[in-house]
């Protein structure tokens, strides 16, 4: 199966969702983000079985 990571990219804020079957793959494409520069905007948000963080970029 098939991971379900979505990346909502702007110039300077992004919000990367998953499912919470794929929270691993979830957590590597955000420790990716920051390590390109981005920085974590609050904590994990979750609704209907996905959950989000959103990062920043100054």
């Amino acid at each position: 199966m098939m991971s379900s990571i979505k990346v909502i990219t702007k110039k300077n804020y992004c919000i990367v969702s998953s499912f919470e079957e794929d929270a691993s793959e979830l957590a590597e494409k955000v420790e990716e983000l920051l390590n390109e520069g981005w920085i974590l905007s609050g904590g994990l948000a979750s609704s209907n079985s996905k959950i989000f963080q959103a990062l920043t970029k100054v």
